[in-house]
């Protein structure tokens, strides 16, 4: 996965998603949201097949790449978690 910074201040940040759809935007909008410090967490596409979709995180202070890292990482922990408890379930 590509991004690109389009733009960035302490509050907010613009962020272009190379190669991406809504899947992961989609899902990465949904754990930003649940942050209280996110005001904003937004993306569009004006073309889904040839733009890359734009994703825009406004924060009430905070860093808008620390909380992007962040909820990131509680992306992939819960990933981790269905995996294994899928693989539980299967055995």
């Amino acid at each position: 996965m590509n991004l690109k910074i389009i733009s960035k201040t302490e509050n907010e940040a613009v962020i272009e998603f190379v190669g991406e759809g809504h899947t992961i935007l989609n899902l990465l909008r949904t754990e930003l949201l649940k942050d209280k410090r996110v005001l904003m967490a937004t993306y569009d596409t004006k073309f889904p097949v040839m733009d890359n979709p734009v994703f825009r995180l406004a924060t009430n202070g905070a860093d808008p790449i620390i909380a992007l890292k962040e909820a990131t990482s509680r992306i992939i922990d819960q990933c981790d978690e269905f995996s294994n408890k899928y693989a539980e379930a299967v055995k």
